[in-house]
């Protein structure tokens, strides 16, 4: 099972030197070869495809258990506003800073949620608290950042525990709110 992936490259390349090796083929042979060669090519890049994502899935599974797993996703409800950052600090724990360009801050805009942290943490209350800076995509140079803030408690469970920062404002010039919504599983 471990040279599996090495036979198929070695067949890769024996195909790939097959309309060398016969010389008196017409080109229709090595039409037909090539197109093998590339369907074999295709198949084994599929295959290094799922492996990666089983791997991926094994690993984020080994280091985040479901009983211990918490993740935080930034949204923004707020037209026009352009995040530039946003600081999110569990319990006691080091803060953690993302930053966001233009086309990130752009899709934030249009519904997107960002995970901004993945994290472990122990069933029972746990302490976030959340800042952000940004400007209206209107902003004359020079206009000071917005910013808000907000802390709130949240209780983990023993199930995956997913929670949504949410950057909204009420109307044009108020300031920001953010809020905290807990995406707890149903079961």
């Amino acid at each position: 099972m471990a040279f599996r992936p090495l036979n198929r490259a070695l067949r890769c390349v024996l195909l790939a030197c097959l309309p060398l090796a016969c010389g008196a083929a017409g080109l229709e042979s090595a039409d037909e070869a090539a197109l093998a060669l590339d369907q074999e090519l295709q198949a084994l890049k599929a295959e290094v495809l799922d492996l990666n994502q089983r791997a991926l899935s094994t690993e984020a599974s080994f280091l985040y258990p479901d009983e211990t797993r918490v993740s935080i996703y930034v949204g923004v409800k707020a037209p026009g506003l352009l995040v530039e950052d946003v600081v999110i600090t569990v319990d006691d724990s080091a803060p953690t800073v993302r930053k966001f360009d233009v086309v990130e801050s752009i899709a934030l805009q249009r519904r997107g949620l960002y995970r901004a942290l993945r994290l472990n943490a122990a069933p029972g209350s746990h302490r976030i608290r959340v800042e952000f800076s940004g400007r209206y995509a209107d902003a004359k140079p020079g206009t000071p950042a917005m910013r808000g803030r907000y802390e709130a408690v949240f209780e983990k469970t023993v199930l995956p525990s997913d929670l949504e920062v949410l950057i909204s404002i009420p109307a044009y010039g108020k300031p920001a709110t953010i809020r905290l919504r807990d995406w707890r599983p149903t079961s």
